[in-house]
């Protein structure tokens, strides 16, 4: 069985000043804080994914070149220092 999520849309700013703009999908009703506080989950999906004022990412040897957007991105919510809802 198939649950339907929420899109909402957010902004991310992680470690090494990485800014992630895009849509996370929660369960309906659920609070953005409540879904990132969710001590089952380490890892949140963000889909439509735009990195913005991306420069090198020390841990990642990311360049701005690499990545701009992507469908999916993967993040670690350890290495989330920001969300705001857009």
């Amino acid at each position: 069985m198939r649950v339907e999520k929420e899109k909402h849309e957010v902004i991310i700013i992680g470690q090494d000043d990485l800014l992630v703009k895009g849509f996370v999908h929660i369960n309906p009703g659920e609070r953005i804080i409540d879904f990132f506080n969710d001590s089952k989950e380490s890892f949140i999906a963000v889909t439509s994914a735009e990195f913005c004022n991306l420069k090198e990412i020390k841990s990642f040897k990311l360049i701005n070149q690499i990545m701009k957007k992507k469908n999916t991105v993967i993040l670690n919510k350890s290495t989330i220092k920001l969300v705001e809802e857009a």
